[in-house]
């Protein structure tokens, strides 16, 4: 009688430590999955499970592909400007929460197109064009908050060529995505860098 109950009380305490042992792996393996690594072809970004901020094609449901380039680019305001509203999310590429690259990234997958993260690189392959030479759907790129500086700091995509200026449309971090008349604000006409206009094949399959 002792034996067995010695054996009995040798597999409870093997039971027992190994419970133990799989609840700490399971805790672990838990913890770990509060944070994520997402990888677009530009950036890492590091981001908690509940924020969305991962692949900008992965809200959209029906991809639109249009073949008439002026009609796309009608379309891709038109889609930019519905999302007027929608709140500024560092790292962020859905309607849940856009930064300004992220945004203008987000327009052109919801069309198929694909073009890069960074504004740097979007610059890289498209077409630089005279600001007074600005049409809607150009793609226009500002300083950061230091003047000194030519590095860009924020992306925006006009939407209108006024008579002496534009309308753009930008995910900011103070108000989301909105319009701005580049003449009502100083802020953004004193760091205005340059335009570019992305090429027929980079639009149209």
């Amino acid at each position: 009688m002792f034996e067995i109950s010695d054996m009995y009380f040798c597999i409870m305490r093997f039971c027992i430590k190994n419970i133990t042992l799989f609840s700490i792996v399971l805790i672990l393996s838990l913890a770990s999955c509060t944070k994520k690594m997402y990888i677009s072809e530009e950036v890492i970004y590091s981001v908690d499970d509940e924020s969305k901020a991962t692949n900008p094609h992965s809200s959209i449901e029906n991809v639109n592909i249009i073949t008439d380039e002026q009609q796309l680019i009608i379309s891709l305001i038109e889609y930019a400007e519905s999302l007027d509203g929608s709140p500024y999310q560092w790292g962020g590429t859905t309607p849940e929460g856009f930064d300004c690259s992220g945004f203008i990234q987000h327009i052109y997958a919801h069309f198929g197109i694909k073009i890069p993260r960074m504004p740097a690189d979007m610059a890289a392959i498209s077409e630089k064009v005279d600001k007074k030479d600005l049409l809607p759907g150009d793609i226009v790129y500002f300083k950061g908050s230091n003047l000194n500086s030519d590095e860009i700091g924020h992306v925006a995509m006009v939407v209108e060529k006024t008579s002496d200026g534009f309308k753009f449309i930008h995910s900011t971090t103070s108000k989301g995505v909105i319009v701005s008349d580049i003449n009502q604000y100083d802020y953004w006409k004193s760091r205005y860098l340059f335009a570019t206009r992305f090429k027929k094949d980079t639009l149209l399959r």
